[in-house]
């Protein structure tokens, strides 16, 4: 009960804005570079930014959109290193398992190269719980940026909705002001929005099964020894992936950790947009998020 009236009144909000304070001044203490000193001017060719989900549906995607993709910026994040194509931008929330911690570092090195110029943003409230480092990871240090976003959760509808009118109205465009709200791609939405991008398509979130690209049956060899250890330390079998909707999205789920499901963050998220003159689209109809995300074009 007390946990419930912690996050329901609003407690939660106010420890966010002490802790996010905290970490930047730990980020500023430790000599790491923060996610504000990125300057997206130097890697953005476009207006529209594709955020590459690991839901199994960004296996639909032909050769000809995936060339649509690469001919805009996009943002890949947690096991993307395991699909082939890379993105513009990389985020990480470091594993809690070494296991699937030390198979993202390998897969990582083994294409140092391809992402030898890609921005390595790093989740810093995540990177301190976890027991993992990254110091066997062989990327170029000046490029990694590390974020500590805004983490304001509640149950409570009506403050998640002022909260975020305020963050409409008083936060600076810059990279700061990331919120991050119930799973990642909430805060890459926001980061999308603060980059500068007039369009953000949604590809590969689904919402409605836990399955990802790395269960596929054409995923690559290196994807599929991924999905094992995946599973086996989830202790989820094939089936049970597929029939379950994203835990994120089970109110149940999100209310154990103080937040409400991820898809009604994203619907009110959504409008903040629309206001702002920015485009937030769904790349494929099967996901949870369709129809009140409106399907993107290729």
């Amino acid at each position: 009960m007390l946990k419930k009236s912690y996050n329901h009144l609003g407690f939660r909000i106010i420890y966010s804005f002490w802790e996010t304070r905290k970490m930047r001044k730990l980020i500023s203490k430790n000599g790491l570079q923060a996610l504000s000193k990125l300057d997206v001017n130097q890697y953005k060719t476009s207006d529209t930014l594709y955020i590459l989900g690991s839901g199994i549906s960004i296996m639909d995607l032909t050769q000809k959109e995936w060339a649509m993709i690469s001919s805009h910026d996009s943002i890949g994040f947690n096991s993307w290193m395991h699909h082939p194509f890379v993105p513009t931008y990389y985020c990480m929330e470091t594993p809690m398992k070494s296991e699937h911690f030390d198979l993202n570092i390998a897969a990582l090195n083994r294409k140092k190269e391809e992402y030898s110029q890609v921005p390595f943003i790093i989740q810093y409230q995540h990177y301190l719980k976890s027991p993992n480092t990254i110091e066997r990871l062989e990327l170029p240090r000046e490029n990694y940026y590390w974020n500590a976003p805004l983490m304001p959760y509640t149950t409570n509808e009506r403050l998640l909705n002022r909260l975020m009118k305020w963050w409409k109205n008083k936060h600076e465009l810059n990279m700061s002001w990331v919120l991050h709200y119930a799973g990642s791609i909430s805060y890459l939405i926001s980061m999308g929005y603060l980059m500068g991008y007039k369009k953000i398509v949604l590809l590969g979130v689904d919402l409605n099964n836990s399955d990802y690209f790395f269960h596929h049956p054409q995923a690559s060899q290196e994807a599929k020894e991924y999905a094992k250890i995946h599973d086996e330390l989830l202790g989820q079998s094939e089936e049970s992936s597929t029939s379950k909707a994203h835990q994120t999205t089970d109110k149940k789920f999100t209310s154990t950790y103080g937040c409400l499901p991820i898809d009604d963050y994203i619907y009110k998220f959504q409008k903040i947009l629309n206001e702002l003159d920015i485009e937030l689209e769904i790349g494929n109809s099967s996901s949870k998020l369709y129809p009140k995300l409106p399907l993107h074009t290729f």
